[in-house]
């Protein structure tokens, strides 16, 4: 009562809840609280699903920027370019186009405190994966300012290469997450930690290096290929393999020089297009198919495929996310009917206050300051303890078990939104308890 002394329609709301029944005070209780669970239950969905949009919904993080690839099942292609014009596609039609082949080699690193020969896969790119498409970065050797000089060392100096970053060890001071016998393994969850097809002890792991370290000195690595030619390869740049699709040692495809890798299987050389500006990715994609058929080339539009794995969940979350606000209506309902109540309950007081000089809108004024207090108080109270519960939901990595890569961001304009319409929903639920009490007249209420 004090606090609101100032504010004559608080001051009035005040007093009457002050003389509600304790039936009545119980009542309204129970609605703040079913308010806060409701706006608790929105805050926290809406915070798994915006970190769910951001990391599904950016197609270009999870395709690299490539538009389509293909991947001939028969026989590789030689010379893509060439072999685009050569077969009525206009090469200019394509921003990028990169080349990947897959092959696997022997690695040893001398500098290491047991250096011993072990087996690692390696991508030989080309084209547009040497410009940095199609691989991003999380850390760089010393000496390069940007990942653009990166890439154009790349270019340049053949003996340079990448690794990803599954390849490196943990920091000394790394605290493994707890045990959950619940959580998946790694390879159910389609996310493994190894190489498909490569046992761990076998895999090669670099030294001198650890997951998370942005900046490191280049380390030297020796790796020899089927055909027994020892090559010196400097590592300057670790490639992001958060999604288990980016396994192996990254080289430039001139270090092979002119000789014609022996790929065991011709699906070992994958090809990504970059679509120009302006032209129709699935119509080309249709295009490479039919002109590429004596090649078993099979194209896949990455965006297409992107959203038919993770279109599911983000409709799911989407779903459950409408469900939730659909409770919030039962919040608007029963503050309603606890309106309606107090109405009915409070006629001598309203009676009394008419009697006393009290006008229409101040007690229409006081019902309507009376719902929205429980609005904001309720609306405050379930954002600060879902954004509590969200933040400690990322910070224990609770996602981590199940590989989704998800990071945590408040969606302040969707919780905005959610906040404004509950408070707005308050107010009109009030609208006709408060036009039902100004309307009560001191001698009717004074009878009652």
């Amino acid at each position: 009562l004090k606090l609101f002394s100032w504010f004559p329609k608080l001051h009035l709301t005040a007093r009457l809840a002050s003389s509600y029944p304790l039936h009545h005070r119980f009542r309204t209780g129970l609605t703040l609280l079913m308010f806060s669970l409701v706006i608790f239950a929105m805050t926290l969905m809406a915070v798994i699903t915006n970190a769910m949009q951001n990391t599904y919904t950016n197609i270009d993080v999870q395709t690299g920027g490539y538009d389509i690839q293909a991947i001939g099942y028969f026989k590789p292609i030689t010379n893509i370019r060439a072999e685009l014009a050569g077969r009525g596609i206009d090469p200019r039609k394509f921003a990028a186009i990169g080349v990947r082949t897959t092959t696997v080699t022997g690695a040893i690193q001398p500098d290491a405190p047991a250096p011993a020969w072990h087996i690692y896969p390696t991508q030989v790119v080309d084209g547009g994966f040497l410009q940095g498409y199609g691989l991003h970065l999380v850390g760089r050797a010393k000496g390069f300012s940007n990942d653009k000089a990166i890439w154009q060392a790349l270019q340049s100096h053949p003996n340079y290469a990448l690794i990803d970053d599954d390849a490196l060890p943990y920091p000394p001071d790394y605290l493994p997450p707890v045990y959950d016998p619940t959580a998946p393994s790694p390879n159910a969850a389609g996310s493994p930690k190894d190489p498909p097809g490569l046992d761990s002890y076998y895999a090669f792991s670099m030294s001198g290096v650890y997951q998370g370290q942005a900046s490191f000195s280049p380390q030297t690595v020796w790796v020899a290929d089927e055909q027994k030619r020892a090559m010196k390869l400097t590592i300057i740049g670790v490639v992001d393999n958060s999604d288990s699709n980016h396994f192996g040692l990254y080289v430039n495809h001139a270090l092979y020089g002119n000789v014609t890798l022996d790929l065991e299987h011709p699906d070992a050389q994958a090809y990504y297009f970059k679509v120009a500006p302006g032209q129709d990715k699935r119509a080309l994609a249709l295009a490479l198919g039919s002109a590429f058929l004596d090649h078993g080339l099979e194209t896949t539009v990455l965006e297409d495929a992107v959203w038919q794995q993770r279109g599911p969940r983000i409709l799911i979350s989407d779903v459950l996310l409408g469900m939730v606000g659909m409770v919030l209506l039962l919040g608007v309902a029963a503050l309603a009917i606890i309106g309606t109540r107090a109405v009915i309950e409070r006629r001598q007081q309203i009676g009394m206050l008419r009697a006393l000089g009290s006008g229409r809108r101040l007690i229409q004024s006081a019902f309507l300051c009376e719902a929205f207090l429980i609005g904001c108080i309720g609306s405050l109270l379930g954002l600060a303890l879902g954004l509590i519960l969200a933040r400690n939901i990322f910070a224990v990595d609770f996602f981590e078990q199940f590989n989704t890569s998800l990071v945590f961001s408040i969606p302040w304009e969707q919780l905005g939104t959610i906040i404004g319409f509950a408070l707005v929903a308050s107010l009109l639920a009030a609208l006709l308890p408060a036009w039902q009490a100004g309307r009560i007249t001191p001698t009717e209420a004074l009878h009652y």
